[in-house]
Parts: structure tokens; sequence; C-alpha cells
């Protein structure tokens, strides 16, 4: 009997010791290694509602830790490059070194991170390109420590945001990401071809952009799209456009919303606005413009009863449309010499091949218009309402390396000698005159007056 409870005794000792020791139960160090691995998960996902749990105090708030991982002031662009780096963050636990004396646990950790000053990283310009450098990066390592109290009922965490320091200084910086909005870099907005910006019989309006320089040293520049509306009726909205470059053209046609023209193919009328916005939906401006529908009554054909010399010495024409005239270039329009038969400023040899009138226009007009060519023997054109013209053409500009001209052209094999006027329509029913011009054709030859 005192054998069975000497070994009785021996047992209850030694389970003793395993129950602390042994037995299945886990040392205090690996409680502090399972908290660890749950902290470091946390860390990775950067969830602030999670991290401030490991915090016993009010020394740091939910906003604090978004601050570290996402400053506040960060645009759309710039959390969009930190989050798609943020999932590369992986880390590694090393065996705990665990203090009895003071139930301390000390765990260290190896994070890895994709190494920013990498070139492939530095050149991705769109989230796409930044995304797919991620997967082949090189890792940077980043050392840390996990300090782990267990002492008390619970394990806990003491120095938690140095470890979120450590692992999101990289959040810090702004790696070529365009600050702020478009907004800040967007400098005006015309109407083009719209002086007033009143449109009148038009089948599109078009609003010209621009932005700062600037914008383009910076890479993740949002998208931009716009939205066309008439009062209150929304008729069309872009596809997101990237730019390239500092000036864009927003245009709205037929071939947007047909049910906006009428038969003619012209815009209806009415007050348009074009809204523009970024990819993520923040307005950048908006602009208004009109469009109006004038019928014209057929308009007389008038020119001035000039004497011979002063086509030797002036340009004759005159541009009789408010709209074209404030887009055009009076320096570069006029007649234009192709055969080196020029005896005067609107004056030809009776030995042309071609009167020709340049009108030099904005170099976005499209337009087609209209023209005639009329013959009088004297300056004074008389009864040229009645008159038939000796050449009918019509043309859209032509754009050249320097600008872009209407070519007004007329070419026969014998040009009789006298007066001939050009008119100009806007239309195909000749009915609105915008420019009016006048040329003379001398007997000589230009071998005559040149004495070759």
């Amino acid at each position: 009997m005192r054998s069975f409870k000497r070994i009785l005794a021996v047992l209850l000792i030694v389970c003793s010791v395993l129950s602390f020791a042994g037995c299945g139960a886990k040392e205090p160090a690996d409680y502090g290694t399972e908290l660890c691995k749950t902290f470091c998960d946390d860390v990775s996902t950067g969830d602030a509602s999670k991290l401030i749990s490991y915090f016993d105090d009010a020394s740091v708030t939910v906003e604090q830790l978004n601050g570290i991982i996402c400053p506040s002031d960060r645009n759309i662009a710039q959390q969009e490059y930190l989050n798609a780096v943020k999932k590369t963050i992986t880390y590694s636990i090393q065996e705990p070194v665990y203090d009895a004396n003071t139930k301390q646990s000390t765990i260290f950790l190896s994070w890895q991170i994709a190494d920013l000053e990498d070139k492939s990283l530095k050149s991705a310009a769109s989230l796409s390109e930044l995304e797919t450098a991620l997967d082949s990066a090189p890792r940077k390592m980043i050392s840390s420590s996990v300090n782990v109290d267990l002492s008390g009922e619970t394990p806990r965490i003491t120095n938690p945001k140095d470890v979120i320091d450590a692992v999101y200084e990289f959040a810090s910086g702004d790696y070529g990401v365009m600050p702020g909005t478009l907004s800040d870099f967007f400098i005006s907005g015309d109407w083009l071809l719209a002086p007033r910006d009143v449109y009148i019989n038009t089948d599109k309006i078009s609003l010209n952009i621009s932005f700062k320089s600037e914008l383009f040293d910076y890479k993740f520049i949002p998208g931009i799209r716009y939205v066309v509306s008439r009062g209150e009726e929304e008729l069309y909205s872009s596809d997101i456009i990237h730019l390239t470059e500092s000036s864009a053209k927003l245009g709205f046609t037929a071939k947007n919303n047909e049910a906006s023209f009428n038969g003619n193919g012209n815009l209806n009328d009415g007050t348009y606005e074009i809204r523009i916005e970024d990819e993520y939906g923040n307005e950048i401006r908006s602009y208004k413009c009109k469009v109006e529908t004038k019928t014209y009554e057929k308009e007389a054909i008038s020119f001035k009863n000039n004497k011979n010399d002063f086509y030797l010495t002036n340009l004759v024409y005159e541009i009789k449309d408010d709209d074209l005239k404030s887009l055009s270039y009076p320096t570069k329009t006029g007649w234009w010499d192709y055969d080196v038969t020029s005896v005067g400023k609107s004056a030809f040899a009776s030995n042309t091949k071609t009167l020709a009138f340049s009108l030099s226009v904005n170099a976005d007009i499209e337009k087609e218009l209209y023209y005639d060519y009329y013959y009088s023997k004297d300056s004074d054109f008389k009864d040229i309402n009645k008159a038939k013209p000796v050449y009918s053409g019509s043309c859209k500009p032509t754009v050249y390396e320097d600008q872009s001209c209407y070519d007004l052209d007329y070419s026969a094999e014998k040009f009789e000698p006298g007066f001939y006027g050009l008119v100009v329509y806007s239309d195909a029913s000749k009915t609105h005159i915008v420019l009016t011009a006048a040329c003379i054709v001398v007997k000589e030859t230009s071998q005559a007056v040149n004495g070759q």
C-alpha cells in the first residue's frame, strides 16, 4: 500500500509539470507567435479599423493610422498606386525569444515589398502597367520586431506603431504620380468656329480644352469623359479619353445622336452644354453654347467699280460674313499666283492658266464653301445678278504645312482680258454670300510685262 501511494505521488508531480510544459499545453512564447501572426496579417492588409485594436490607449486614432498607411491628402490615382504596392507586402516570422523573468517575447520579422526604385516601376505610366511591373519587380527587405507582453491575462503587443511605421514608410513618397486633381491643371475651354459662342446652321459643335503642360511631368494621369446635354436632356456621354497632349477637342455630331439633328443635317436649335469630368466622375468644367438656325434670302451680288490701276496695287476682296471674318487670316488671304503671271496684287497677264484666290482660315474649319466666277469686260459688273457664272465650284479647306486654305480656283486654257468677280457662298443653294473678290486680266502676257 505504501508503495502504491509513493508511485501515485510521483505520477501527480510529473503530471503537474507536464500540465505546464507538456501534455499538449503551449508555452507563453507560443501565444506571442500566434498574436504576432494575426497582427502581421492585419498590417499587410492595412485595415486601420483592425489595427487600432492593438493599441490599449488613446495615443493613436484610426485617422492617424490611415494617415500612415495612405495619407489623407492623396488623390485617387495616388491611392491606387499605394494600394497596388501594398498588395505585394509579404512577411516571415522567426522563432521568438522569450524572457521567462519578464514574461516578454521578442519576435523578429522579415518583411518584403517591391523595390519602388526599380526602373520598370518608375516607368509605369498607368495602374495596369504598374500591376504588371510589380509581378516581376525585385523585392526590398524590411526588418522589424514585435514585442509581446505575456504577463497579463491576455498577451498584448507593446510596439504596434513601430512595425506599422516601418512597413508603410513607402506611403510617404509621391513616385511621380499626379498630385491634386485634373481641375488643378485645367487652363481653358473654347468653342471652335463659334464666335460669341453661337453656332449658326451647324452640323456639329466642338470644344477645344487645354491643360498646363506640367501635367505631363507626372504619371497616372486620369482619363476624361464629357457629357453633352440640351436643357435637362442628356444627349451623349463619351467613353474615357486618355490625354496624350495638353489640348483636346470634344465634339458632338450626328454620329453621337442622330435624333438631335434636323432634316437638313444641322443640329437642332437650343442651348447646349458640354460638361467635362475625370474618369472618377469629378467635374472639371462645363461650357455652354447656342445653336441657331437661320434662313437666308437670296443676297444680291455687288462689286465696286474700281479703276484698272487699283487692281495692280491692291488686294481686291471683302469678307461679308462676320463669323468667317473672325476665323480668317487677312495677311495670308488674297490672289495667288500659280503660273508666275501676276502683274499686280489683283492682276494677271493674259497668258495665265489659273485665277486662284486663297482664303486662309482657322485649321479646325472643315465646312464646304461654294463659289462662282463672273466675267465683265468693264469693271462695273453691270447686270451681274442676271448673268450666268463662267465657272462654278466648291471646296473644303486644304491643310498645308503653315496654313489651312480654301483654294477658290478657276482654270482655263485662255482668259479674255477684263474683270473677273469671285462670289463665295456658305450654302449649296447659294443664298448667303460670305466673300467677294475681284481681279483683272490685262491684254499683255507676263513676258511682255516683264520685258522678256
